[in-house]
């Protein structure tokens, strides 16, 4: 039995209730118009908590799973209708909600690399996600959706992995439906470090607002039952109400390694800000305001004079230089992940192991019966094939002034290679 079955599109109505012998049902529905919904049911047995995450396109009820360690993993079913583009503030939401995250559902989103055919917007959009912030995309090698209307199938459901590297996932040709269940094992004890690239503030005020027109005052407690249930309510809301106020901003690159003088200074106008936020006083709002322009102002020179002392400080009799005019020189080609059995490799180590099992697995030895007379036509072909092709001796060589030639173009203040070998030339 799976622990956690995540559904897409239930369409089912806010009074129809899902329900599943030993298993727990946390959904979403579809207010609006008819169509959509979404569900996650879980075993009895895991030990777990709801916690929704503010969404304006995304249909995603979520759960927080309690490990026998007290880790917890967050898990989230979605579906993102077809139409409009995927918001990277959403995907912020939910993967900064925990250290480790599961997202799999229904994305729409087409890419080369999980999914057969055209890609689009949505495709593009969840690569860059990924890449910017160290996630695993875990998807099916067969297709997903096959549409009544055409012959081009396309995988689009997969799931996104935070700090969990190892898994499985299978496209299931058991349901009389154009989508395919897809089955996902994860190896939750295969874990990769969290990159730690995002900034997450919260507005107070609108979580007060928030925490005090959603929790009632008054509750009724008769019981153990009603204790854990009001518990569990007043987690929830908390847990939203962080959600909804805060937002996440991801910082791409490593964090400078600042001078005492100007750390210093952004702890005291941390400080002021605090004050301000609490007293509202406008005497720290401006002081506020002129240590913000200072330090701009001084991480703009603390760059410049970094930017001007680095050339000098390059060995000149090594390779430094070499590599540092290579970087500027050479255009970078990014390469796009590849698909292998069990994800989407980034790496170059993972793309080398991608290459080396699947030729492995390429040319096995053929355990099928040994057939003598396929083998002698096999051997006619091709040695007819080469007796049939034409010997053309008649190459024209190169000739001394094509040489000269090519010699004279070659740019003179051209950088020295590794070896050290300078070019020069005379007419």
């Amino acid at each position: 039995e799976p622990d956690v079955i995540a559904i897409q599109e239930t369409h089912l109505n806010p009074g129809d209730k899902l329900k599943l012998v030993n298993y727990t049902t946390h959904g979403t529905d579809r207010l609006t118009h008819r169509g959509g919904g979404t569900a996650l049911l879980v075993r009895n047995s895991i030990d777990h908590y709801p916690n929704p995450i503010a969404s304006d396109s995304f249909e995603n009820p979520t759960i927080a799973i309690i490990l026998p360690n007290s880790q917890q993993i967050t898990t989230s079913s979605i579906y993102r209708p077809s139409r409009g583009f995927i918001s990277k503030d959403e995907l912020n939401r939910i993967f900064s909600s925990n250290n480790n995250c599961i997202a799999v559902g229904d994305f729409n989103a087409k890419r080369r690399a999980w999914s057969s055919g055209r890609r689009n917007q949505n495709g593009n959009i969840i690569v860059d996600y990924i890449c910017n912030n160290n996630l695993i995309l875990l998807a099916p090698p067969e297709s997903t959706h096959f549409p009544r209307n055409s012959n081009n199938p396309s995988t689009l459901n997969f799931s996104v992995l935070k700090n969990f590297s190892s898994g499985d996932a299978t496209s299931l040709n058991e349901l009389c439906s154009d989508h395919n269940p897809a089955s996902f094992e994860i190896d939750i004890n295969a874990s990769i470090p969290a990159i730690t690239k995002t900034l997450k503030t919260a507005n107070w005020m609108k979580f007060y607002d928030i925490v005090k027109g959603a929790i009632p005052g008054n509750l009724s407690i008769d019981s153990t039952k009603d204790f854990d249930e009001v518990i569990n309510k007043i987690t929830s809301v908390i847990l939203a109400a962080i959600n909804q106020s805060s937002k996440a901003k991801i910082i791409n690159g490593r964090h400078k390694n600042l001078p005492f003088r100007i750390t210093n200074k952004i702890t005291l106008r941390n400080q002021i800000k605090k004050r301000w936020q609490i007293t509202y006083d406008p005497r720290f709002k401006r002081k506020s305001t002129q240590l913000t322009n200072e330090i701009k102002a001084d991480i703009k020179q603390y760059d410049q004079v970094s930017w001007t002392e680095w050339p000098f400080s390059l060995n000149q009799e090594d390779l430094p230089i070499y590599n540092a005019t290579r970087k500027f020189s050479r255009k970078f080609q990014k390469i796009p992940p590849i698909l292998d059995t069990d994800g989407l490799k980034y790496t170059s180590l993972g793309k080398a192991n991608a290459f080396k099992y699947s030729i492995e697995n390429s040319f096995q030895k053929n355990t099928g019966p040994y057939d003598n007379r396929h083998i002698s036509e096999v051997n006619k072909a091709v040695q007819h094939f080469l007796n049939s092709t034409r010997n053309n001796n008649n190459i024209k060589l190169t000739s001394p002034l094509e040489i000269q030639a090519i010699i004279k173009k070659i740019n003179l203040k051209k950088t020295a290679g590794p070896e050290g070998i300078q070019i020069k030339h005379s007419s």
